[in-house]
């Protein structure tokens, strides 16, 4: 463990060292999001007093996953020279990729909490669960890294295919719309199918609504993201083999 958490850091230093900023994209980044869609969506349509919390917390979600899914993506085809020249367990570098999506979504957390008082929020107690849908978001973001990162090695289109696919994603979600709003059409139909979206709605609850889901909303929203990593896994793991030879 203390391995993949080393390789996790170096993985960190490795993909913000061209930078000005460096880390400080990591917290820049988010924040560019909120601006932005706060400006257009509170300015288009009078929302909430609550409005800036629950669009971060939405914002908060959706990056780690676009952040997250892009690092593992890439974390076969981006240690090629490794995997060469070194017998190790291909399933290391998606993991890897992951742990360094969560030691950064610190740094998103701590976004979340400082805005808090500048929006003059007071959470409930609620938000006490609030770990429990990150935790399922990074349950999420292997076993679509598993995915991603064997069919990159064989098929580099879906880099191309998965850039367009998150930014949809971002429109999809309930980032800056409320579910309640929609009453039916192919938005809500996607929905149903997104565990993105789906960790989301249960994270405005946790935090805005300051209320707990019900446990038939945390059973699908778990049931889908286990049917995903699964899925992710024996994909990754019937393909690992060939690996190599491909890259």
């Amino acid at each position: 463990m203390s391995f993949i958490t080393n390789f996790a850091i170096l993985n960190i230093k490795t993909r913000y060292k061209s930078t000005y900023l460096g880390l400080l994209w990591t917290a820049l980044e988010p924040l560019l999001y909120f601006t932005v869609l706060y400006i257009v969506f509170s300015t288009i349509r009078v929302r909430g007093e609550d409005f800036a919390i629950y669009l971060i917390t939405g914002v908060m979600l959706y990056h780690i996953f676009s952040r997250g899914t892009a690092g593992g993506l890439i974390s076969l085809t981006s240690n090629s020279g490794i995997i060469k020249s070194v017998r190790v367990d291909k399933k290391f570098f998606p993991l890897t990729s992951t742990a360094a999506t969560i030691i950064l979504a610190g740094v998103d957390i701590m976004v979340f909490i400082l805005l808090m008082p500048i929006f003059q929020f007071t959470p409930s107690w609620t938000i006490i669960l609030l770990p429990i849908p990150l935790i399922l978001l990074f349950v999420l973001i292997q076993g679509i890294s598993y995915f991603l990162s064997v069919v990159n090695v064989f098929v580099r289109d879906i880099q191309y295919i998965w850039i367009i696919f998150t930014h949809a994603l971002l429109f999809v979600s309930p980032v800056f719309w409320n579910l309640s709003d929609i009453k039916g059409g192919p938005l809500l139909a996607i929905h149903k199918i997104n565990p993105l979206g789906q960790l989301i709605e249960l994270s405005h609850k946790i935090v805005i609504d300051k209320t707990i889901p019900p446990i038939n909303e945390w059973l699908y929203t778990t049931g889908i993201i286990v049917a995903v990593f699964i899925l992710g896994y024996f994909v990754f793991q019937a393909l690992k083999n060939k690996v190599t030879e491909e890259l």
